[in-house]
């Protein structure tokens, strides 16, 4: 096996065995775990594990109709797309990253999730603070969760929490529209023309900072800090000032 290509695999995120899997996957096309384990030099137990993980995070597959278990790997391009993409969403957050140096103080507490499992369960969570501060394109996230505003209205009709949010959304028909309906349960709500083309949503709640992407690979950061939560509230105040009732 090319030691080379190995080394550069790993680089990419992947364990030795992963890496070792992997291109065992690419020279054959397809094969079955003998044939895997004999060029990538493991035992078949474990081959069987790594592959279970490499599905799992899309760099293989399992080809269907097959009598014998049979694997495929994804075309490399596809990592390289990967990287690509972290290296973009890092790129985005380096400003927010250069605030988070402290002289002797705590440092933040920093998350980060790119599946929509992950984007939502920190959207729960904002949802139950008593005094959120969204700017959001709900247009984009209704496309990203379906049902998810109509559900948290009706939450909060029923009286399962009593958030004093204010929002903050692109001008938009249906931005619009989902506004109204949070008028309706006391939520304070305003448009931004300029927020027209954002694909980016900025939530301050409780100690926390939160910034998320809707672009083709979605992500959120978390920031838990105090002081940079109480830093990043005037911010919002001058776009909330800026933005238009609706009529």
């Amino acid at each position: 096996m090319d030691e080379s290509l190995l080394k550069l695999i790993m680089q990419s995120g992947f364990t030795e065995k992963e890496a070792r899997v992997y291109l065992a996957l690419l020279e054959l096309g397809q094969g079955n775990v003998t044939e895997i384990a004999k060029i990538a030099e493991l035992k078949r137990p474990i081959v069987y594990v790594v592959l279970e993980g490499l599905i799992k995070r899309g760099y293989a597959s399992e080809l269907p109709n097959k009598k014998i278990n049979t694997f495929q790997a994804i075309d490399p391009s596809t990592i390289l797309n990967k990287l690509q993409t972290t290296a973009k969403n890092f790129s985005e957050m380096l400003p927010i990253f250069r605030t988070l140096k402290s002289k002797g103080k705590k440092r933040p507490k920093i998350s980060y999730y790119e599946t929509l499992e992950g984007i939502w369960n920190v959207y729960e969570e904002m949802s139950q603070a008593l005094k959120p501060l969204f700017i959001s394109n709900y247009e984009i996230i209704e496309k990203h969760f379906p049902k998810s505003i109509e559900t948290w209205i009706n939450e909060i009709k029923k009286g399962l929490y009593n958030p004093r949010a204010r929002h903050l959304a692109p001008d938009t028909d249906r931005n619009k529209e989902i506004g109204k309906a949070f008028i309706k349960i006391n939520q304070k709500y305003k448009v931004s023309p300029e927020l027209k083309n954002t694909k980016m949503d900025f939530t301050i709640w409780n100690n926390k900072l939160a910034i998320t992407s809707f672009e083709d690979e979605p992500f959120i950061v978390v920031i838990e800090s105090e002081e940079l939560a109480r830093s990043m509230q005037p911010i919002f105040e001058m776009a909330w000032q800026k933005g238009k009732e609706i009529k």
